[in-house]
């Protein structure tokens, strides 16, 4: 993908941070919550780029999901380095763990797990809570990986201090928390992103480059399918939806985001269907689920996700995605390994795999003027609430604009 896919920006200054800090103003979180502007109200403010020559000061937030996605691409960013650690939210009810906030808090268990990182350091500072860490440090980026419920609060507290956000998806689970969020990043004029990493496989972004190039023709028709294992246990809140969200939110999303990411075609409509039949003890998370989408210019989508992989079967998932188009066909049904094409004048044949690529290290080189960062700015917001929309879609057995 170096060289190919991603356009060279030019860096501009540094700006001062104080100077930066103060022209976000004074406006709280809780009446943006409340509604006192909506996103498209908001004038966009351009994102402040970061100094290639300076350290890159990170401050991470909760421990759920795709973390070392960060952790595995510190030494590919130089001067990355993770300056400070919050594990909770100090304004919900509940600690990560499940056990109900108020009292003293034992920052211990979370220390030794922490002096056990590659990326510890004597230098690096813990925190309770997330809001003590923005208070306290002077960051670039927060890295946002809490409870998916709270994702969309941090992420907001952090644009609201000046920081870059690298989220762990879904950015939000209902539409007035991605509201919510969505204002304060354009106000702030910070960068969002999201860990949609399965455009980081290699087949994937192949696939995308081979639709780019009129491989097969016109896009009609998108089929993926996300299929996991559910393991002994899971989180203790996949019991409960609100927190939760959905399966389509946690699993469905990566393969609603490469639909549309490799056939270029934003989605229009969804609808869905969902349950819970084997994982009665988790009624919070459904454990199959099926999207499908229209398009632009009339092409169809699909997507099936569950957690019903058997627990003997070789690899923890079983992605796929097939692109079928009016030349020809797309197909990957073992991610990271094989590319097949078939078209109308030659025979099924693979393609040369595009090159991986380290999402947040991709995330950082955009900051800093580098490159585009494969991430559009509007997508984190953009995929979330077309997969909300699916959600409700599925709960309310209906069609829905997007």
């Amino acid at each position: 993908m170096k060289g190919k896919s991603r356009d060279e920006l030019r860096a501009g200054p540094h700006p001062d941070r104080r100077e930066f800090l103060r022209s976000l103003g004074a406006a709280s979180l809780g009446l943006m919550a409340a509604g006192a502007a909506s996103a498209q109200d908001q004038e966009v403010k351009p994102a402040p780029l970061l100094d290639p020559r300076a350290p890159v000061r990170i401050g991470v937030i909760g421990r759920q999901g795709h973390l070392y996605e960060v952790f595995n691409a510190l030494d590919k960013i130089p001067g990355a380095k993770i300056t400070a650690y919050a594990f909770e939210d100090g304004d919900w009810e509940f600690n990560s763990d499940g056990t109900r906030r108020g009292g003293s808090y034992d920052l211990e268990p979370m220390r030794k797990w922490a002096e056990e990182q590659s990326w510890f350091g004597p230098q690096t500072r813990l925190y309770e809570t997330y809001q003590q860490m923005l208070d306290r440090e002077d960051l670039d980026v927060a890295v946002v990986c809490l409870p998916y419920a709270r994702n969309p609060f941090a992420a907001a507290a952090a644009a609201g201090h000046g920081l870059h956000v690298f989220c762990e998806k879904p950015v939000a689970v209902n539409h007035a928390d991605l509201d919510m969020l969505e204002a304060s990043v354009k106000k702030s004029g910070v960068r969002l992103s999201a860990m949609f990493t399965m455009r980081t496989s290699p087949t994937i972004a192949t696939i995308r480059q081979g639709v780019s190039q009129g491989l097969v023709g016109k896009v009609c028709l998108a089929r993926a399918q996300k299929s996991y294992i559910f393991g002994e246990e899971r989180p203790w809140f996949y019991k409960h939806r609100e927190i939760y969200g959905s399966t389509i939110l946690w699993v469905g999303i990566h393969a609603i985001d490469y639909i549309r990411w490799t056939t270029g075609l934003e989605i229009r409509k969804v609808a869905a269907t969902h349950a819970n039949l084997a994982h009665p003890d988790y009624p919070g998370c459904q454990d199959s689920a099926v999207v499908m989408m229209e398009l632009d210019g009339g092409a169809k989508g699909a997507v099936t996700c569950d957690y019903l992989r058997p627990d003997k079967a070789p690899t923890h998932g079983d992605d796929r995605l097939r692109v079928i188009g009016s030349k020809g066909v797309l197909e990957t049904k073992d991610l990271d390994r094989r590319v097949e094409l078939i078209t109308q004048d030659q025979g099924p044949r693979d393609l040369e795999n595009v090159g991986p690529v380290s999402l947040f290290a991709d995330f950082i080189g955009s900051l800093r003027g580098q490159n585009r960062h494969i991430v559009d700015p509007d997508d984190a917001v953009r995929v979330t609430r077309i997969c909300i929309s699916a959600t409700e879609a599925a709960d309310r057995g209906e069609f829905i604009g997007v």
